[in-house]
């Protein structure tokens, strides 16, 4: 246990309450309005939890620090009349999107999945190039945050490589 606390704090973990299961945990949101014409990484910008030190506010992106099973979860607000089209990626792969349009008012939209990542990988989310349909206008204000992206551990994987040689 005192071992695995010490490995922990080497990696940069925190752990559960417990001492068993690494926690991370990462909350986000927009402060400001987004007008996204091509694919672009949206920047969410306030951190609520960042625990694990994996989601990065200059990037966008969460950088996994321990494999294993996460849930993410995205959710925005588009400006009024406008669009918002969101994806959510794991290692420049697609997994999900969000897509939201309401003529002569404000739209809303979110997903959320569980999916398992290796430690070192990337999921963050992107706007969709307009080329395919519509901008997205994200609506977002320092005292009003409709747009989120949040992720955490459900269970940690501990993967086996085989040793060679």
């Amino acid at each position: 246990m005192i071992l695995l606390i010490v490995l922990a704090g080497v990696f940069g973990l925190a752990m559960s309450q417990g001492g068993d299961i690494p926690a991370v945990a990462f909350s986000a949101g927009l402060t400001r309005p987004l007008n996204l014409t091509h694919s672009e990484t949206v920047n969410f910008d306030r951190i609520f939890t960042n625990i694990g030190s994996g989601y990065d506010s200059n990037s966008g992106r969460f950088r996994c620090p321990q494999s294993g099973i996460y849930v993410f979860q995205f959710h925005a607000l588009s400006k009024q009349d406008k669009t918002v089209w969101l994806q959510l990626y794991h290692n420049y792969q697609y997994v999900v999107s969000v897509y939201g349009h309401t003529a002569n008012d404000y739209s809303a939209g979110g997903n959320s999945v569980a999916i398992h990542i290796s430690k070192g990988d990337e999921v963050y989310v992107m706007a969709v190039d307009s080329k395919n349909g519509a901008k997205t206008y994200m609506y977002g204000a320092t005292d009003e945050v409709y747009c989120t992206f949040s992720g955490y551990l459900i269970s940690p994987v501990f993967e086996e490589y085989p040793v060679v040689g």
